[in-house]
Order: structure tokens, then C-alpha cells, then sequence
């Protein structure tokens, strides 16, 4: 930067804390993460977490490599609640794997153990521009002053390939680049399935790479709790089966990961070669779960105080995934309520879609968000391995797969969730009933004394 164009430091003015700067780099995500945590858990704990507008010092903000600097304006930082500046966490998304067939085998067995979880800081993509995407800022005074605060892209991924997304602009992400998921929102814009789905804008080019461009659906939430169910029977295509059989394999590692979640689940054969070949891996992984007994499965959840969940592989039952569902809400029937009218909304466009009809969609996923306001919404999302059938062929959706049959499942485990959520709804309001009548019932005990 020019010498007459710099701003005076602090070293300039002879003033105290010269020369402090943060950088905020991709080096330093598991830092920025602790802090985020961090910051959630004094929100649930009660503690400050609102600064005073008036201890704000002047602050500059210089982008690296060059460019001209400028004042931090009020709107670099989170939103302004009655002159206070306020951090707000609900800059963030969510998604399952997303993953296209044209994957390696390798990733298309990636369990959640393998895949990148929790929260953790999204790459920005390299402008070749004067503005850069790391920002250094340097303060006028010497004051109690975090990087963290500054509004960040912070991002929580329960599931799917570290790397498939990156920062866009606020309110929207880049998801990594998927043929067939590009053309299933393409022909969804005029289906009925529209207003259920994340907002599509089209494919964008950057350094070399193609990204679908999305809307972020947290972005209008305040602190959300969110839950990725992914939907079907299977969670694999019937192309993947036939091309796993042709090079049936023992394989060391997928005998490994069937140990991590059933040391009973290789038969005697398979423990003395050491070796699971993937065709048989891929079917018992299906058994393990909900997918097998409900068509569905929750596959992670993360909660407004940075908790997260991924460890889902063995619940089956209604039973065990009602008590998930009640955690999940933390007791409220008025969201689950809230879930189960969009849930009967998404069943009576998807059997109205077109869409629905021409393709087997596997390994999509509900994405369940909810807040502390109550707002609360179901997204379909995820169609990287939905693939579209022969010219003039339909699905079902809700008969038993066999091979060769291509169904998926979809809508049996959608009717299946809206069973158990219903199941959560009735037990709720029936231990509130319990809880009134007990407590009216003290109450004319001690009225009577």
C-alpha cells in the first residue's frame, strides 16, 4: 500500500497494544471452532455475550495482498440489537454426502467415522480480484479484542466429503459440483417438489472448479438445532451393487469398519481371512439401521449449544429413534408439531411430483432446523445420486425392493417418520396431562389442609 494512503498504527501514534493483529487462515479452523463453541455455550449458560457499541474502537480492515483499506463498518459485525453489537451464529449449513456416481468406490463407503464432523470453518474460494478473502485487522487501542467476533462463515457438516462446499456470499454456499444433482434442480423448477428444495442459482466457475451456487437454509435462523435424516431403504444404487460384485474382493478395511459397529457382524469365514468384500458390506450396512426397519435413518444432529451427533449407525427401533426426536426438541410439541405439517406437505407434493415419479432417489436426505423462536422447517435435500429411470418407467416408492425393481422406499419411510413423530406428539402431550392432573391435584391437597 502507497505510504501516503496507509492509516497510522498504533506504533505511529505512540499508542498502547502496537502491532497487535489477528489473520484469520484456514490453519487456524480448529481455533476459530473451540471459540465458536465456546461462545455457544455462554449463550446457554447465560453469560455476555453482547458488547457495548460505544467500546468499539475504530477499526481497520485491510484486505491481504494489497488493496486499499477501509473503516470496519457496523454491518462487518453481527446485527445490531438496540445499539449493541450482537454475534449471530445462524451463518451456517448443513448436508448430507451429496456424493455422484462418478465417485471412487473408496468414497462411496466413506462412513461418518472417516468424514469430517461438527463445526468447523468454511474455505473461501481465491478471488483473483484486489479484494482477497483473509482479512487482517488491526486496532486503533489496545482492548480485550477476538477475531471470532467479526461475522464469519461458520458451517456444521454431520455428514458427507470434508470439501464439498465453500463460502459464498451471505445467505448462500457453493456445494462441489454434481452432473446429476445439476440436472435434477434444473428440471425441478417447474415441479411441484419446488418449494421444498434449497434455492438453485445456477452453476458457478471459480479457479477451475464448478459449484453449484445454493441458498444456506440456516441463514434465517437464530442458534438452530439441526438433524439430517436420510431417506430410502437403501442408501446405494443398484449400478454400485452390480459394479462391486464384478471385483468381489475381501477387503481388510471394510472388515475393520464392520468390527468398529458389530464385532458379531462378520461371519467365521470373514474373521479368519480378515477381509469383507463390498458388495456384502454394502447390504449389511443397510441392516444396522433404521434404514432397514423404518426407510429411514438419522444420520447426524447437531444442537444449538455445539453438540454433535453422529454415532446413529445401530438405532433401529421406533422406540429408540423416538427418543432421539425428544432430545432433539428438547421436550417442545409445538415443533414437532410444526415438523409433522411440513412432513404431510412434502408427502402430498411428492406424490403430486412428476419428478418423483422418473427417478430413484437414493441417499437424500430431510433436514430438519429448528430454533429457540419455534421457527421450524423440513428441506429436501441432496440429490447427487438421484438418477433418473427409462423413458416412459415409474416408480412406486413404497414397495419392498428386489433387484432390478429400482425402488427406493422413499415414500415408506417418509410415512414411517410421520408415524414416529406423531408416536413423539401423542406422548408428549399425554406427559403433560400427566404433569397438570398431578399438579392440580397437590394443589387441592394443600388446599384442603
Amino acid at each position: 500500500m502507497p505510504k501516503e494512503c496507509r492509516r497510522k498504527t498504533p506504533k505511529d501514534l505512540g499508542l498502547p497494544g502496537a502491532g497487535v493483529n489477528e489473520r484469520l487462515s484456514a490453519g487456524k479452523s480448529t481455533q476459530i471452532c473451540d471459540e465458536l463453541i465456546q461462545k455457544v455455550a455462554q449463550v446457554a449458560s447465560g453469560a455476555p455475550t453482547v458488547m457495548d457499541a460505544r467500546r468499539v474502537p475504530q477499526v481497520t480492515i485491510t484486505p491481504e495482498g494489497g488493496g486499499s483499506s477501509r473503516e470496519m463498518q457496523q454491518e462487518d459485525w453481527g446485527d445490531a440489537v438496540e445499539g449493541s453489537l450482537r454475534r449471530k451464529l445462524s451463518n451456517s449449513s448443513i448436508s448430507s454426502t451429496g456424493s455422484s456416481v462418478v465417485e471412487s468406490e473408496d468414497d462411496l463407503l466413506s462412513d461418518n467415522e472417516s468424514k469430517s464432523k461438527g463445526i468447523i470453518t468454511l474455505e473461501h474460494l481465491v478471488d483473483t480480484g484486489e479484494s482477497k478473502p483473509w482479512w487482517k485487522i488491526k486496532t486503533i487501542v489496545h482492548w480485550p479484542f477476538s477475531v471470532s467476533q467479526r461475522r464469519k462463515l461458520n458451517w456444521v457438516q454431520l455428514a458427507g466429503h470434508k470439501g464439498n462446499f465453500k463460502a459464498a456470499d451471505e445467505g448462500t454456499i457453493l456445494k462441489k459440483f454434481s452432473e446429476n444433482e445439476m440436472q435434477c434442480f434444473e428440471k425441478l423448477r417447474s415441479d411441484a417438489l419446488l418449494p421444498f428444495i434449497p434455492g438453485y442459482h445456477g452453476v458457478v466457475e471459480k479457479d477451475g472448479e464448478s459449484f453449484l451456487h445454493m441458498t444456506d437454509l440456516l441463514a434465517n435462523f437464530d442458534l438452530p438445532n439441526v438433524m439430517d435424516c436420510k431417506m430410502g431403504m437403501r442408501t446405494y444404487l443398484e449400478e454400485e451393487l452390480v459394479r462391486a460384485r464384478e471385483r468381489p474382493k475381501p477387503r481388510e478395511d471394510l472388515y475393520k469398519k464392520m468390527m468398529e459397529v458389530d464385532s458379531e457382524g462378520p461371519t467365521p469365514q470373514e474373521h479368519s481371512q480378515r477381509g469383507v468384500t463390498k458388495p456384502r458390506y454394502m447390504q449389511w450396512r443397510e441392516t444396522m439401521s433404521s434404514t432397514n426397519t423404518l426407510g429411514f435413518r438419522i444420520e447426524g444432529i447437531k444442537k444449538c449449544d455445539g453438540t454433535c451427533r453422529t454415532d446413529f449407525k445401530k438405532t433401529r427401533s421406533k422406540q429408540d429413534v423416538i427418543m432421539v426426536f425428544k432430545d432433539f426438541v428438547g421436550g417442545n410439541i409445538n415443533i414437532i408439531k410444526s415438523y409433522l405439517s411440513r412432513l404431510t406437505e412434502i408427502r402430498q407434493a411428492l406424490k403430486m411430483s412428476e419428478f418423483f415419479k422418473q427417478h430413484e432417489v437414493i441417499g437424500s436426505s430431510l433436514l430438519f432446523i429448528h430454533d429457540h423462536t419455534d421457527n421450524a422447517q423440513v428441506w429436501i435435500i441432496d440429490f447427487g445420486k438421484t438418477t433418473a429411470l427409462p423413458e416412459g418407467r415409474m416408480l412406486n416408492h413404497d414397495i419392498p425392493w428386489q433387484e432390478g425393481n429400482r425402488e427406493d422406499g422413499y415414500l415408506w419411510g417418509l410415512e414411517n417418520l410421520i408415524h414416529t413423530l406423531e408416536s413423539v406428539s401423542s406422548e408428549g402431550s399425554s406427559e403433560e396431562t400427566c404433569s397438570v392432573t398431578k399438579e392440580n391435584s397437590q394443589s387441592t391437597e394443600t388446599d384442603g389442609q
